[in-house]
Parts: C-alpha cells; structure tokens; sequence
C-alpha cells in the first residue's frame, strides 16, 4: 500500500460518545482538525433522517466548542452534480459521513463530480471521517449485508466502497452485533483484503495510508486472510454447514494501539526505559 492521501482519515465503529464529558475523544478528534478557523461538514447522505442527524452532531460538536457546522445532505444524484454542493466540500475543513445505509453513499454520489472532488481534496490534505455506514463505505469494498452471529455458510452483499482507505473491507459495530464469522466470511471470499471491525465509540484514525492508531472504549479486530491454506466458503451446495477456514491471523487491539497497513502486523509499543 502506498501513500495516496494527505488528509488523515477517521474510521468509526458507531454509536461515539457524543454527550460525555469525560471521554469523547473521537468526536474531540474531528473538532481539532477543524481547529478554530474552518468548519465540519456533515454528511447525511446515508441517513433516512438528515434532519436528526444534523441536531445530533450540531449540538454534539457544540460542545466541544465546534460552532462551525455545515450539513450537506444529498437525496438524488442530481444534487451531486450540483456545483453549489461542489463548493460546500471545497470550503470543509473536515467532512464528515454519518450513519445509515452505506449502498446509499455510493449509489447516491458514487462515480459524480462531487466524490471526484472528495477525493481530490482527501489527496490534499482534507480530513474524512465516517461513523457506521460512513465507515463502511471508506473501504475499497464494502460489506452491504449478510447475517449476523451465525457460524454457517452463507451469502454476504458486498459492493464497491469509495476506495478511501484500499485493500481492507470494514465491518462496524462489531462486537455489538456479532459480526466475526461475517468479517471472516468477507475475508475468505477475498484474502487479499484485511478485515477491519470495529466495536462501537472506537474508531481508527489513518495516517498516510500505512498506518492506524486505535481510538475510543472498544477494540478494533484485524483479520488477515494472507496465511489462510484452506476455506470451504466455496461450497455452495451446503449452505448450512459450518463455515471452516484454516491459518487465518487475527489480531486485537486496543486504545493507543498501532497497525502497520503495509507490514499487516500491529506496530510494538516503544520499550520503557527503567
């Protein structure tokens, strides 16, 4: 993997803490890199309810003293060719992809002049973050469906991403929602691709496209499919049998730990000196 974008990227495991004081680092991250000048700008594409979503994070980003919010919501691909909406991301100092359906983002603004012009300004410097089905939807390919705390074989959705963040496919509220044996599924389909899943207010914050730190209360599990010597994942004719795959490396980390998007492995801490 190499560096594509100088923007840092923030990748969302949903449900942040948006009303604690005592930890809202995620949500504080966003607000620093907006810093005192320039302006959030949400985008409720993916919600059924926008309007919620903007009094949520409004208010939510309020209080971490981030007056300047701008909403974005786009209902039909028409609005993203639209060039005032091109000039509401141009003018973003951080944009910010909310919840709800991830097939809506790309569907909705996949392929138009306003993702090209997301992507230039994420090549150039401007932050992303996407919580749930903003996360989703920042992965070179994306899980769209497919069942939930099952071991048996079984079809997953998967479709496109925005390509922000190559060679992974994310899974949010993980730990929440059962969602190993889905990842693993994801995984084995392509091994070439990490699996990504992150639990609920956690979040990975990439830099340069090699490298992530983990934010938040929860854990963050990378599954590598590159040592897997074996899968029944293509035996169709079973789809109740139990999903059997062998050699797969699966790592779990925690707040303030590293992993290295190039090496595939987590990054050692520093050794204290005594």
């Amino acid at each position: 993997m190499r560096k594509k974008h100088a923007g840092d990227l923030l990748v969302i495991g949903g449900s942040e803490q948006k009303e604690s004081d005592e930890d809202r680092a995620i949500l504080a991250y966003a607000a620093k890199q907006a810093g005192t000048q320039g302006h959030i700008l949400l985008l409720t594409v993916a919600s059924s309810e926008p309007e919620a979503m903007e009094e949520t994070y409004r208010a939510a980003f309020g209080r971490l003293g981030a007056n300047r919010l701008e909403v974005l919501d786009i209902r039909t691909r028409e609005q993203a060719y639209d060039p005032a909406n091109l000039q509401k991301v141009e003018e973003a100092a951080v944009m910010f992809f909310t919840g709800g359906d991830q097939l809506r983002i790309t569907s909705q603004i996949g392929g138009s002049p306003l993702l090209e012009r997301i992507l230039a300004l994420h090549k150039s410097g401007t932050a992303i973050v996407g919580t749930s089905a903003g996360a989703a939807a920042m992965s070179e390919t994306m899980l769209i469906g497919g069942p939930t705390n099952k071991s048996c074989l079984a079809t997953l959705a998967m479709a496109p991403g925005l390509g922000l963040l190559e060679g992974v496919v994310v899974d949010s509220h993980f730990a929440e929602r059962g969602r190993f044996g889905r990842l693993m599924g994801a995984v084995a389909q392509n091994p070439h691709n990490l699996g990504i899943g992150i639990d609920e207010d956690t979040a990975i914050h990439v830099t340069n496209d090699e490298e992530f730190v983990v934010l938040g209360s929860g854990a963050v599990y990378v599954i590598d499919g590159s040592t897997i010597r074996y899968t029944n994942l293509s035996d169709r004719q079973k789809a109740e049998r139990i999903f059997t795959i062998h050699d797969a490396r699966v790592h779990v980390l925690g707040r303030d730990d590293r992993f290295s998007l190039t090496e595939r492995r987590p990054i050692a801490p520093p050794k204290i000196v005594q």
